[in-house]
């Protein structure tokens, strides 16, 4: 399963994705393929109060518990250009609340009265400092 990161292109086309690409500032997209197909796909920014914001996750549901997600997220700290990164679900996900808190997440507050009707929670984690070299 190959991992690649890059900006939003026409060559995915799933509706969500379309929606990050053309509603965020500086979409980036970080995609997973197998056998030639998109599996996955992890979409943020880094223009989010000079911090880097997760904005979308979505993994096929046969790949999913493969630690795509993991990776994804890990694809993330690796070129965020700031130590904060954030990321949020809906209170009703249970199995992406307990994924953030195994990625060292922590609750940062939540956003009410959006228009899906449910709570979003956010969640942040401060990335340690990359070495150079």
């Amino acid at each position: 399963m190959a991992l690649e990161q890059r900006v939003a292109s026409e060559r995915v086309t799933d509706a969500r994705a379309r929606y990050v690409a053309h509603g965020a500032a500086t979409p980036e997209l970080v995609v997973a393929e197998a056998d030639g197909q998109i599996v996955g796909f992890l979409a943020y920014r880094t223009d989010w109060f000079q911090c880097t914001f997760v904005t979308l996750v979505v993994v096929r549901e046969d790949y999913r518990r493969k630690g795509i997600a993991r990776e994804f997220y890990k694809s993330v700290e690796a070129v965020s250009p700031t130590p904060r990164l954030y990321s949020s679900t809906e209170e009703t996900n249970a199995v992406s609340i307990q994924m953030h808190r195994a990625l060292g997440f922590q609750p940062s507050g939540h956003i009410d009265n959006l228009p899906q009707g449910v709570r979003e929670l956010l969640f942040y984690k401060r990335i340690p400092p990359r070495s150079l070299g």
